[in-house]
């Protein structure tokens, strides 16, 4: 599996490397939602309201691409059904997803705090 080069002109801001990598409306709550147990394609579309199957398609196979996680195929009757779980290194991205939802809870806490409550991380898979 090849991943793509990281352009040299990003390194003088590491963090840019892991936003761009995060890019795209759909892929950080894909990895989010994955965190707690491996998902078919199915159901991450009902996990989701609202990504169209093309698109989710897309962002999948570049989480793949990129290492962050791993395809499973089984065939069943003829069906062929897709599973998505973390790849080892997409494991190493769980601390950092657990914190920017920390910080995005404190965040609205602070700006809405009638909206959140501590509880909201760990009822959407936190761990």
């Amino acid at each position: 599996m090849s991943t793509p080069k990281t352009d040299p002109k990003m390194l003088n801001c590491p963090a840019l490397v892991t936003i761009q990598l995060l890019a795209g409306k759909w892929k950080t709550r894909i990895l989010w939602h994955l965190r707690s147990s491996g998902a078919g394609f199915g159901e991450l579309r009902r996990a989701l309201p609202g990504v169209s199957s093309k698109v989710l398609t897309e962002h999948l196979d570049d989480l793949v691409r990129d290492g962050l996680l791993v395809r499973s195929q089984q065939s069943d009757n003829n069906v062929v059904r897709s599973s998505y779980r973390y790849s080892d290194y997409g494991l190493t991205l769980i601390p950092l997803l657990d914190a920017l939802g920390y910080w995005g809870l404190a965040h609205a806490e602070r700006t809405a705090p009638d909206v959140t409550s501590p509880a909201t991380l760990r009822d959407s898979g936190g761990r």
